[in-house]
């Protein structure tokens, strides 16, 4: 054990206090009064047999008995009590847990979120703060393993009498051994070799144990994706109409049947090392009763000394052996904890900003991208190229291109979800790394292609927050066009949407397509940013019932910047400025008109292609 090991279980017996401080006394405490009962048994038992051998009073046989069963009552039923609490907060340790892996998912910035290496790192956590009784049982390990030392302190002055020098007169060779010191260091040497060995048998179990597991770290993430997608509600209609069942029972299958490879093959190694640890004990088992058994032929200890003597070397080789255990079990517990710990100590890398966004009553704000390229990371294609432009708040600009053309990786740039790889973005000449984050992002209200409802009530999901206005929800409903349907529904504004969720007793409400991205629209408008943008939030519609939603929407935001993005062009013909996108570059810009008159163009060509739709 080195420096490293201690450290490490200091950091996790913090993160646990942390987690949840009452777990901890509980846990000691209750594993303490555990292990002091086998030494009451020990040492009440030999004094109940040596008052039988040697015929003492039917009073004082009663009496040592009481204390047996008292002790053992009071220690037992204490530490009875103190595990049910114990279990309660065990249960709470993985429910913060699960809160503290969920919360730092929410704190970590986008670009790190979205990395497959953070990805894998989240995955190894959750497993990893699971495996082996996670956090709550590392604790209790912690406090086994100080129980254990306290034990073995108390079973060799227990066994003290067994290496007395005896009284008795005798002669011949064995008789000799064991009046001297030699059988003492044989015994112990015994023991020590049988822990030495049985720790050997441990650390190899936890190391085939742990190199299983992070062997199946992929295949576990495979197969609970296929796993949880058949109870995936909003999935089942495509599961059903294109049978794909057989494919997502193949591939879950698949994974299992390698976790499962893997898994025998690390029993059929297991197996091996427990027979040769299971040996190793009983053969000291074996010593330890001819050492014993042979003293007490010999007269040098009585019957019940036997037992005492016997048993409490039998306790002292277990609590070493689990001792041993323990500490082998809290450094495996401390490689599948590293993971937790290294996702909670994840940085943040973007440059947090301190200048206050200025409050201007008019929005007059600019924002410029300046030669910005950018490629995703682990990515080495760029998305954007060169990308120059300047707009000013409180227009209208319309983003059109072909699907993959980098309209949404501007948008995400814009709102800082992604730093530029090259170049930079100002907000009225400054760069916006300069500004507080969480100033900056509140000029910006996105319904993006791939928004999101919640299965919380229609004021929950447009407010976004377990407080709100009423009537400013429901002016933000009447603006997006939802507020008639939302009044025919059964609680209106605090009615629950989606199954996904609810609680026993409840039924949320299904809603369809067009009634969720007009709930997403509505979220937006509420916000009341100054920078609203529309991501193509509209391309589940047909192209005249996305024309009507964009002007309905565009009245809506009044003096507000409104952005639409699509690879559709029904928003163009009310935008102050569109610009046209083409594999990650800006090809044009210009108003409808001016942009329709070059006939070469690829913002003529697309809105020619769409005309028919929009005439």
């Amino acid at each position: 054990m080195n420096r490293d090991f201690w450290k490490e279980v200091k950091k996790n017996i913090g993160l646990l206090q942390r987690l949840n401080p009452a777990y901890l006394p509980f846990a000691a405490t209750s594993t303490l009064l555990r292990k002091a009962v086998p030494f009451a048994e020990i040492i009440f038992g030999a004094r109940i047999v040596d008052l039988l051998v040697e015929k003492g009073s039917f009073r004082d046989v009663m009496v040592q008995a009481a204390f047996l069963v008292g002790t053992v009552f009071f220690l037992s039923l204490t530490a009875q009590i103190l595990e049910g609490f114990r279990g309660v907060e065990w249960m709470m340790v993985s429910v913060y847990k699960n809160t503290a892996l969920s919360v730092k998912a929410m704190e970590l910035d986008y670009d790190i979120l979205e990395k497959n290496s953070t990805l894998e790192l989240m995955e190894k956590a959750e497993s990893g703060s699971d495996a082996m009784g996670g956090l709550a049982d590392y604790a209790k390990n912690v406090v086994s393993a100080v129980g254990n030392v306290i034990s073995v302190v108390f079973a060799l002055a227990t066994m003290g009498g067994l290496f007395q020098m005896s009284q008795v007169a005798g002669e011949g060779v064995l008789w000799e051994f064991f009046r001297s010191p030699l059988s003492m260091v044989c015994l112990l040497l015994l023991l020590g070799l049988s822990v030495y060995l049985g720790g050997r048998c441990q650390a190899r179990t936890g190391k085939i144990r742990y190199e299983a597991d992070m062997a199946n770290v992929t295949s576990n993430r495979i197969y609970w994706f296929f796993y949880n997608l058949m109870f995936n509600y909003p999935a089942g209609k495509d599961i059903r109409i294109f049978h794909m069942r057989g494919l997502i029972e193949v591939q879950g299958e698949n994974a299992l049947s390698e976790m499962e490879k893997v898994k025998k093959d690390a029993l059929s190694k297991e197996l091996g090392i427990a027979f040769a640890g299971s040996a190793v004990q009983h053969v000291f088992m074996f010593g330890a009763w001819l050492f014993a058994g042979l003293k007490a032929i010999l007269g040098m200890i009585s019957i019940g000394g036997l037992t005492r003597y016997v048993n409490t070397i039998l306790l002292l080789q277990g609590h070493i052996n689990e001792l041993s255990a323990t500490i082998i079990q809290l450094k495996t517990q401390n490689t599948y904890l590293k993971s937790f710990g290294e996702y909670l100590d994840l940085k943040n890398q973007k440059y947090e900003g301190t200048l206050p966004v200025e409050k201007r009553q008019d929005n007059e704000y600019t924002l410029e991208f300046k030669n910005v390229s950018f490629r995703y990371p682990g990515n080495e294609r760029m998305i954007l190229k060169n990308v120059s432009f300047r707009f000013r708040v409180g227009g209208r600009l319309a983003i059109v291109g072909a699907n993959g053309a980098g309209k949404t990786t501007f948008i995400k740039l814009l709102c800082r979800l992604y730093d530029p790889t090259e170049g930079e973005i100002l907000l009225n000449g400054i760069d916006i790394k300069k500004y507080s984050y969480e100033e900056y992002i509140r000029l910006f209200s996105v319904v993006f292609q791939d928004y999101k409802i919640f299965s919380f009530s229609v004021a929950e999901n447009v407010s976004a927050s377990p407080q709100f206005e009423e009537e400013k929800v429901i002016r933000s409903l009447k603006e997006a066009g939802l507020y008639e349907r939302v009044s025919r529904m059964k609680d209106g504004i605090h009615t629950k949407l989606l199954k996904d969720q609810q609680e026993d007793g409840e039924e949320g409400l299904e809603i369809s397509g067009g009634e969720k991205q007009k709930l997403a629209l509505a979220r937006a408008l509420y916000r009341g940013a100054p920078i609203v943008i529309l991501d193509e939030p509209t391309s589940a519609l047909d192209p005249l019932a996305e024309q009507d939603i964009y002007e309905r929407f565009n009245k809506m935001v009044e003096d507000k910047t409104a952005v639409f993005i699509s690879h559709r062009m029904s928003s163009c013909r009310f935008c102050d400025n569109v610009i046209v996108f083409d594999d990650g570059r800006i090809v044009q810009t210009g108003t409808h008109e001016e942009l329709l008159r070059d006939q070469e163009g690829l913002y003529s060509q697309m809105w020619n292609a769409q005309a028919q739709y929009y005439v």
